[in-house]
């Protein structure tokens, strides 16, 4: 091997133990917060229960989602993939980027045969609690419908 290879293939060890060594994983205490709150979020967007929903998100999407934004997202969500199914929501990764802690979920909805991707990214309050800042729902018929893909 010559010196020049071999002193790539060292330089890009490293890099990846850096990059492994700096990615931060995920506390199990905002994963048990995030798993009811997604389940919280997922069934509250079924019965368009906004007072449910509010429960665990934080200021800023409780200052841009009112109760009419939400029930018009419910709709959309049941309209277009049908309901989603209590209970069937599956851990599947999380990280921390940007302090923020990202999960991400799989789960099944009635009307659905595609994967349907829930991402909740969770924050910590001044306080010290654990609240939702955004979340998305993904799936192959929702990005239909949005011309997405």
């Amino acid at each position: 091997m010559s010196k020049k290879l071999m002193f790539l293939t060292l330089m890009a060890l490293v890099l990846i133990m850096a990059v492994v060594a700096c990615r931060a994983e995920v506390d199990q205490e905002v994963i048990s917060f995030t798993d009811s709150a997604t389940e919280n979020v997922l069934i509250a967007l079924n019965n368009q229960d906004y007072e449910s929903f509010k429960q665990d998100m934080d200021d800023v999407v409780l200052g841009t989602i009112n109760e009419q934004g939400f029930i018009n997202l419910s709709t959309y969500i049941t309209d277009t993939v049908g309901e989603y199914v209590q209970g069937s929501k599956e851990y599947s990764s999380s990280s921390v980027e940007g302090g923020m802690n990202v999960l991400i979920y799989t789960a099944d909805y009635t009307e659905e045969t595609g994967n349907v991707v829930v991402t909740i990214v969770v924050s910590l309050t001044d306080e010290g609690v654990y609240r939702v800042a955004t979340f998305l729902i993904d799936s192959p018929k929702l990005r239909e419908t949005t011309g997405g893909e």
